[in-house]
C-alpha cells in the first residue's frame, strides 16, 4: 500500500535452504517455489486476464546449489575449489503502465536502504576476488514479456520470449573454456479473430551460440602466437525468421 492506496499482492509461497558441513567443506541448496505479483489497484480498469502482473512458467522460480570442497582430500578434489549450479524458471511479466509506475514509486521510497546495499555490494566484490577455480552450470529461462493491445477492454497481445541462457565452464590444466548460449528467441502476436483466437508467429526460435576459451601460463618467451583468448560464436534458427508488420 502507498498512503492508503492498494497497490498490489507480492507472495512467494514456498521456499526451502539446506547447508550442510562437512570437513573443509559446505554444500548449500535452495528452491524456491511460487511467485505471483497480482494488481490491487482500482484506479485503473484492467482486462481480467492481466490483473497477474507477474507470475513464473512451471512448478519452481528457481533451484541452486553451492559447495565447496577440500584441497587436502586428494582422493576427491580435482582442481576445482568451488561450484555453483543454478536453473531458474521463467518469469511471465504483464506490462502494465501505470500500474508498474504506482509500483515504481513506492519503490523508490526504499531508498533508505541503500547504505545497506552499498555495504553488500563492497563486502560482495572483496570475496569476489578471492574466488578462484570456481566451475559454474547456470540455466535461467529470460522473462516472457507480455504487451496488452488494450489491457483495459481486449485480451490482443504481443509476447515477447527472449528464450533461454545457459552457461557453465570446464578446466584443462591451466586453460578454462565458457560455453554460452541464448536459444528459443521468440517473437509472436496473439489476437482474437472472427473464427476465434489466432497466434501470428513473427521471430520464431532463433539460437545464439558462443565459446570462449582462455589460456594461462602461456610462455611468450617459447610461445609467440597462441592466444591468451579465443571467442568463437554461431547464429541459428530452426526455422526462417519472419519479420512482419503489424497494423
Amino acid at each position: 500500500m502507498n498512503n492508503g492506496m492498494n497497490l498490489s499482492t507480492l507472495s512467494l509461497s514456498t521456499a526451502n535452504v539446506s547447508v550442510l558441513l562437512g570437513n573443509n567443506t559446505m554444500l548449500v541448496t535452495g528452491r524456491l517455489g511460487s511467485l505471483n505479483l497480482i494488481d490491487d489497484s482500482d484506479m485503473y480498469a484492467i482486462h481480467p486476464q492481466f490483473k497477474q502482473i507477474l507470475s513464473i512458467e512451471g512448478n519452481n522460480f528457481a533451484e541452486f546449489s553451492y559447495q565447496t570442497f577440500d584441497p587436502t582430500n586428494h582422493e576427491t578434489y580435482t582442481g576445482v575449489k568451488s561450484k555453483v549450479h543454478l536453473a531458474a524458471g521463467s518469469i511471465k511479466i504483464n506490462f502494465l503502465e501505470e500500474p508498474l509506475h504506482d509500483i515504481y514509486l513506492f519503490l523508490i521510497k526504499l531508498a533508505r536502504l541503500k547504505g545497506v546495499y552499498d555495504a553488500a555490494t563492497q563486502a560482495a566484490v572483496q570475496r569476489a576476488q578471492e574466488i578462484e577455480r570456481m566451475q559454474f552450470d547456470v540455466s535461467v529461462k529470460t522473462p516472457i514479456i507480455v504487451f496488452p493491445s488494450d489491457s483495459a477492454y481486449s485480451p490482443d497481445r504481443l509476447t515477447l520470449r527472449l528464450g533461454e541462457l545457459s552457461a557453465s565452464n570446464s578446466f584443462d590444466g591451466p586453460s578454462s573454456t565458457i560455453t554460452a548460449g541464448l536459444t528459443g528467441i521468440q517473437l509472436t502476436s496473439d489476437f482474437k479473430a472472427a473464427d476465434g483466437p489466432s497466434t501470428l508467429k513473427i521471430i520464431d526460435d532463433t539460437d545464439i551460440f558462443a565459446d570462449i576459451k582462455q589460456m594461462t601460463g602461456v610462455d611468450r618467451s617459447v610461445d609467440f602466437n597462441r592466444p591468451d583468448s579465443q571467442v568463437g560464436n554461431s547464429f541459428t534458427w530452426s526455422k526462417p525468421v519472419k519479420l512482419m508488420s503489424l497494423s
